[in-house]
């Protein structure tokens, strides 16, 4: 196992888990919870507040106008009609789909780590706390870039360090939560630089290529077409996800013992030996 390059290990564990696949489903997941989510959160929020409306917060933070802007004033309806949609049931509804979400997921590090996925009530459970450690990371990221969008370029250095902190966190507790291996904190340490530095890199990025892809899809599709480039983007984000966690994962392989690595293997074949068996 070794005795193969890093890169070359990378991209042939992305592929033996399926990690394309894995990133669609988990972009149309994430794009049918966190979006709906976050707009009905903003509706609510904007009731209390000083009633400015989604679209404007988009027009504003990625600085659009003409007929695009026009588009994502097509795309968000009113704070108004959002509330009177965003009822408990509703909000239920996208939270489930939330579970969807951290069912991928959950089985995109098993599979890139090797190990048996979680069951029982821990799946579920651990499930539900990522997914509102996603939903939260989503939003105060929103809240960053809004920030140097409104304020002024200078709030970057106070948003930028923000952000790595909480992508840093993000990708630290993220393994403790879904993988059924209980790993050292400073086992962990590596992949979750790796992630804190790719997404707030994603994170940068959006704020550079949104506004054209916002431009094109909008010209092209109208409010429809600022949704694809939303979903687009989540599939951009959902892909590099599962790189992260198959480069982590390969990344741990190379520094453990190599007694640890065997054992998490022997460990595995005998979990998923016994669950044939009671099946």
């Amino acid at each position: 196992m070794r005795a193969i390059s890093i890169p070359t290990s990378i991209v042939q564990r992305f592929f033996h888990i399926d990690g394309i696949r894995k990133a669609m489903l988990m972009a149309f997941n994430l794009f049918i919870s966190i979006v709906p989510l976050i707009i009905i959160m903003f509706a609510f929020t904007s009731r209390l507040r000083n009633q400015i409306s989604l679209s404007q917060v988009f027009i504003e933070q990625f600085r659009l106008n003409g007929g695009t802007a026009a588009a994502v004033r097509q795309a968000f309806p009113t704070n108004r009609n959002i509330l009177k949609m965003a009822s408990v049931i509703a909000t239920v509804s996208f939270s489930v789909s939330g579970f969807d979400v951290a069912s991928v997921f959950q089985r995109t590090f098993a599979d890139a780590w090797g190990v048996p996925r979680l069951s029982g009530w821990r799946g579920p459970t651990r499930g539900a706390i990522w997914f509102i450690t996603v939903f939260a990371t989503f939003a105060l990221g929103q809240v960053m870039q809004r920030l140097p969008a409104k304020h002024g370029p200078l709030l970057y250095a106070v948003a930028i360090p923000i952000v790595l902190l909480m992508n840093f966190v993000f990708w630290l507790i993220t393994p403790r939560l879904l993988l059924v291996k209980r790993l050292a904190w400073g086992d962990l340490r590596p992949g979750a630089v790796l992630g804190m530095i790719t997404s707030t890199a994603l994170w940068g990025l959006s704020i550079v290529i949104l506004p054209g892809w916002f431009s094109w899809y909008g010209q092209g599709f109208g409010g429809v077409g600022i949704a694809l480039a939303l979903l687009s983007w989540t599939y951009v984000v959902s892909i590099v996800w599962v790189a992260i966690v198959v480069t982590s994962a390969i990344m741990w392989e190379r520094s453990a013992a190599i007694d640890e690595v065997v054992d998490l293997a022997d460990a595995s074949r005998f979990e998923l030996a016994r669950a044939r068996d009671n099946n």
